[in-house]
């Protein structure tokens, strides 16, 4: 059974505080780890967590603005420190960075301009608009040559039909990413794992086995029928020396995880979203007992939508519409600190006030799933578990 889990590296806005770092979402997948946004000291929150750097293989990036990518450089250097090719060990695979256009010039003049070298290779996906200059990488060109340690990524153009990008697909997993409302282009993650085996009824099926047993060692050599469970769980029906035929269950969905960039309308991405098990969307602004009086959650609202971002209620309201199971918030504005107590104890400003934003999130996302809405913290874990 693969394990997901995902890790809050980093939960603030625009400016980190004391308590929140900027935005970075490792996601673990069994032994490798894809990052979603690396704001800045991104690697500093990796080396206080029980993540490893070395473990990191992929990283998507939602837009440009900073506080989800200036950590991007000086990561790159710290976790390909250590360099296969000066080793016994094999030379890994390179890099895989996914993001808006502009993210791949941009990365690749910082590294050249400061000098970089990387242990290890690195390539960038851009994901395109129709209107996004295409970056050749042609490495003739004198104002634009590639980085010593790059490799010529995709330019990925977007499904106009379906508003989306095939970003990739592996052997268990597919990614999608569609445009979400923000200030500047922004972009939403759908992660969707393949079809799972269905369970074995293994009480009806082992007497079935056991009546067969005989007649399986004489014409299959079969010495342990109860093996042929695993073609059963494979997807393919067992018929049996009886005439007796065993149905392979029906695979079951698997799990789905969407990670939305900066947004005050991810509309675009929905269909793409439904009936996920985790939403993460941010909530920058929210009227709390922080604000004056006279503020309204109208006002408030407003607020967040004229600068590209969401109230607690509009992500409630979004998850709600794609049937999530679970909703996770994020992306806090710097003025509300951390809810893990600090100096002010358990009862302090900190857990107040995230538990009024999330209180918020459930009044739009329901309150028969109060359990099932949370509000992100710096080094905060949540496991995908399979239903």
């Amino acid at each position: 059974m693969t394990t997901i889990n995902l890790t809050f590296l980093g939960t603030s806005s625009a400016q980190p505080s004391a308590t929140r770092n900027h935005q970075c979402i490792a996601l673990r997948l069994d032994g490798d780890i894809w990052l979603f946004d690396a704001g800045e000291a991104s690697q500093h929150q990796l080396q206080r967590s029980q993540l490893r750097m070395g473990k990191i293989e992929k990283v998507f990036v939602t837009h440009m603005h900073g506080d989800h990518c200036f950590g991007l450089p000086p990561l790159l250097c710290t976790m390909t420190n250590s360099n296969p090719s000066a080793s016994n060990e094999a030379p890994k695979p390179p890099i895989e960075i996914f993001g808006p256009s502009t993210l791949r010039r941009w990365l690749r003049s910082t590294l050249k301009l400061t000098r970089s070298t990387l242990g290890r290779q690195y390539t960038v996906h851009e994901l395109l608009l129709p209107t996004d200059p295409i970056d050749s990488g042609d490495p003739t060109d004198p104002d634009n040559p590639l980085h010593h340690n790059e490799i010529l990524g995709r330019n990925i153009l977007i499904d106009t039909a379906n508003n989306a990008w095939s970003v990739l697909t592996t052997d268990k997993w597919s990614v999608i990413a569609a445009p979400i409302v923000h200030s500047i282009p922004s972009l939403g993650y759908v992660l969707t794992e393949h079809p799972i085996p269905g369970k074995i009824d293994i009480v009806t099926i082992q007497p079935l086995l056991a009546r067969n047993k005989d007649a399986l060692l004489r014409e299959q050599g079969v010495k342990n029928p109860m093996a042929l469970l695993r073609t059963v769980q494979s997807g393919k029906d067992l018929h049996l020396p009886d005439g007796t035929v065993v149905l392979a269950p029906k695979p079951r969905p698997g799990r789905r995880i969407v990670i939305l960039g900066d947004t005050s309308d991810p509309s675009l991405i929905a269909p793409h979203a439904r009936d996920a098990d985790l939403v993460v969307h941010e909530a920058t602004n929210a009227k709390t007992f922080l604000d004056p009086p006279e503020l309204t959650y109208e006002e408030a609202e407003r607020n967040a939508i004229s600068h590209g971002h969401s109230t607690p209620q509009m992500a409630g309201r979004w998850a709600r519409g794609v049937n999530a199971r679970r909703l996770v918030l994020t992306h806090f504005s710097a003025r509300y600190k951390g809810d893990d107590g600090g100096e002010e104890g358990a009862q302090g400003e900190g857990p107040r006030v995230m538990e009024e934003i999330r209180r918020l999130a459930v009044e739009t996302f329901g309150e028969e799933r109060d359990g099932e809405v949370f509000c992100a913290r710096d080094f905060w874990s949540v496991d995908v578990p399979r239903t």
